[in-house]
């Protein structure tokens, strides 16, 4: 008997350290720090598409001459234009769009925005979507 108590105690002592640590690898990260930094552009052959990523991601892209801007001028002019490499080209490309009534609405949230961005037009180059999420990731401006 006094040897099955033995055996209890070493798995006891050995097997739960082993427990414990295999739970803590198994434990949700924080992402701690984390800086996204996202680009992304593309055209269809019909001329609507979509950029995605945030401002910083384009600033400091490897490709000097990307960029996105979201404009508002005095006259009630809004824009979103993005020079953009896709992979593969050895020239920028041009994306823009004009924001419809609904997508107007979140403009001015735009053009302050520090995160994260979709933005998707039609064929007219008419901005039919707008997503903007801001979250800790994005904070090294």
């Amino acid at each position: 008997m006094k040897q099955h108590s033995s055996s209890r105690s070493l798995v006891r002592k050995g097997l739960f350290p082993g427990i414990a640590l295999a739970a803590l690898a198994l434990a949700p990260v924080a992402w701690g720090g984390l800086q996204s930094q996202t680009v992304f552009c593309q055209k269809n052959t019909d001329g609507s598409g979509h950029c995605f990523g945030n401002l910083v991601g384009f600033r400091q892209d490897a490709v000097t001459t990307s960029s996105a801007s979201f404009r508002d001028d005095m006259v009630g002019g809004r824009l979103f234009q993005s020079y953009f490499t896709p992979a593969g080209a050895t020239t920028h490309t041009i994306y823009s769009c004009i924001p419809d009534a609904v997508v107007g609405e979140l403009w001015e949230q735009a053009l302050s925005t520090r995160g994260f961005f979709r933005v998707e037009w039609d064929a007219t180059g008419t901005c039919k979507y707008l997503r903007l999420v801001n979250g800790s990731q994005n904070t090294n401006f």
